[in-house]
C-alpha cells in the first residue's frame, strides 16, 4: 500500500509540473489576453480578502502612491511567450482579465535587488524599502510545488540530504562544511563524476525519504523551500535574505524550519540534537505544513492575486496604452 502511495504522488508530480501541460496552458491565456476586447465599463469591486489575505496584501504589495511609471513600461498584450515563458504565462494569468489595458514595469528572472520604480516581480531581497518589489506568483511550475509525501518522519531515514548547483560561494561553503559528516548526503549532480563534490542526483520523491531536508538560497530564494516545509521532513536552513509569494521573511525558526548557522557550522549539532528531540521536530513539521496550506487553495490565491495588481495600479499614475 505504500508503494502504491508512493508511486501515486510521483505520477501526481510529474503530472503538475509537466512541461508540455503548462506551455499549452500559457499558450492558451496568451490568446486569451491577445484577442479578448477590453472592457471599457468599469469592473465590480473584487470580492472582499479575510483578514489574513488582507495581511499578505499588505506584504505584496506596499505601494504608496500615486507614483510614476517610466515611458518603457508595458501592457499585458505586449508580453511576449518566447522568452520565460512560464512567467510570462503566469503574469497574464494575474492581470486577467481586468488589467488589460493598464501599463506596469515587470523583471523576470532571479531578482536579488530593489527597483527603483514600481515593478512586479517573483522575488525580493527581505531587508532594506522594498516597496517598489511588487510580489506575484511567477515561475509557479518550479517555485510553487507541493507533492504529497506519504512517508511518516518516524519511517524515513536518519540523515540530512541536499542536492543543487554549487557554485555561488556561499553554497560552496555550505558544501565544504557538509564534507566529511556522515550524517549529511550533500553534492551538486552537476559536477564530474570524480569531482569530490558530485553527488548523484536524488529525484524530490528519494529526497523525501531522508528525515531532513536542506535548503540553501540560491541566486535568490531556495527552490526546494516550499515542497520541504509540506513534507513530513524537517525543513533546515539559515534565515532566509530573499522572498517570494511564499512570504519567506514570515518563517520563523523553531516553528517552521530549524535553523542553520549562518556559516553552516552546526549541521552536526542539529542533527544530534533532533535525533535526540523527535518530537520537537514533529511538531515544527506540523507548524510547516499548517504554513503551506494557504497557499493551497487555487481560488482565493487568484483573487489574492488580483487584489495586489489592483493595488499596485491604484498606487501607479494612471496610465494605459491603446
Amino acid at each position: 500500500m505504500l508503494r502504491l502511495k508512493i508511486l501515486l504522488s510521483q505520477w501526481r508530480l510529474s503530472w503538475d509540473r509537466w512541461p508540455l501541460r503548462w506551455q499549452l496552458r500559457n499558450l492558451y491565456i496568451w490568446f486569451r489576453v491577445k484577442y479578448t476586447i477590453l472592457r471599457i465599463q468599469p469592473w465590480p469591486e473584487l470580492p472582499a480578502l479575510n483578514d489574513e489575505q488582507k495581511l499578505r496584501l499588505s506584504a505584496y504589495c506596499q505601494l504608496s502612491g500615486p507614483l510614476p511609471l517610466p515611458d518603457n513600461s508595458t501592457t499585458a498584450r505586449d508580453i511576449s511567450l518566447k522568452k520565460n515563458s512560464h512567467y510570462g504565462g503566469d503574469l497574464l494569468r494575474c492581470l486577467y482579465p481586468r488589467f488589460l489595458h493598464l501599463a506596469f514595469v515587470k523583471e523576470f528572472g532571479d531578482v536579488n535587488w530593489i527597483p527603483d520604480v514600481p515593478t512586479f516581480l517573483k522575488s525580493r531581497p527581505i531587508e532594506g524599502d522594498n516597496s517598489n518589489a511588487v510580489l506575484l506568483p511567477l515561475d509557479v511550475r518550479r517555485h510553487m510545488c507541493f507533492p504529497h509525501d506519504p512517508l511518516a518522519f518516524e519511517n524515513k531515514r536518519s540523515a540530512m540530504v541536499w542536492r543543487g548547483a554549487g557554485y555561488q560561494p556561499h553554497r560552496q561553503l555550505f558544501l565544504q562544511q557538509a564534507a566529511g559528516l556522515s550524517c549529511c548526503d550533500a553534492g551538486d549532480p552537476g559536477l564530474p563524476a570524480e569531482h569530490t563534490q558530485h553527488r548523484p542526483w536524488l529525484s524530490i520523491h528519494q529526497q523525501l525519504q531522508f528525515k531532513y531536508i536542506i535548503s540553501v538560497e540560491g541566486n535568490d530564494v531556495a527552490t526546494n523551500l516550499k515542497w520541504i516545509m509540506h513534507s513530513n521532513s524537517l525543513c533546515v536552513m539559515a534565515k532566509p535574505k530573499f522572498e517570494t509569494w511564499f512570504l519567506e521573511s514570515r518563517l520563523l525558526p523553531g516553528v517552521h524550519y530549524a535553523e542553520m548557522a549562518e556559516d553552516f557550522s552546526n549541521l552536526q549539532q542539529m542533527f544530534d540534537y533532533y535525533e535526540s528531540h523527535p518530537d520537537e521536530a514533529k511538531q515544527i513539521i506540523l507548524q510547516a505544513q499548517a504554513y503551506t496550506r494557504q497557499f493551497l487553495d487555487a481560488a482565493s490565491e487568484r483573487l489574492l492575486t488580483q487584489h495586489v495588481c489592483q493595488a499596485y495600479f491604484d498606487a501607479v499614475s494612471p496610465l494605459s496604452k491603446h
